[in-house]
């Protein structure tokens, strides 16, 4: 008789996978990155939670980014919260500065 590959008594069952939160998935992951000797917290931003009315300038470019538009939103981690700037992905990964 040819061998069966199957799991004998429900043995090797898989479980369904967890759905994807895409509420979790868009907000982006908190990480820290040294910049110029400078520790950042960095976290993606997707801007879709915004208010209607809310735009930010990024410090790098002065250009208006505007609600729903991914980007970087970054501070100083031993300075707080109180620094914290909204910055295009582009000019996060060029920008060299302080924030004030």
């Amino acid at each position: 008789m040819p061998r069966s590959n199957r799991p004998k008594n429900g043995k090797g069952r898989r479980e369904e996978p967890a759905e994807l939160n895409l509420d979790v998935a868009l907000r982006g992951v908190k990480h820290t990155l040294v910049k110029r000797g400078v520790e950042y917290t960095v976290q993606t931003s997707s801007g879709a939670n915004a208010e209607d009315d809310k735009q930010w300038i990024c410090p790098h470019c002065n250009m208006v980014i505007v609600k729903g538009v991914v980007h970087i939103v970054a501070f100083d981690t031993h300075r707080g919260v109180a620094t914290r700037r909204h910055f295009h992905n582009a000019c996060w990964a060029s920008w060299q500065g302080s924030l004030l």
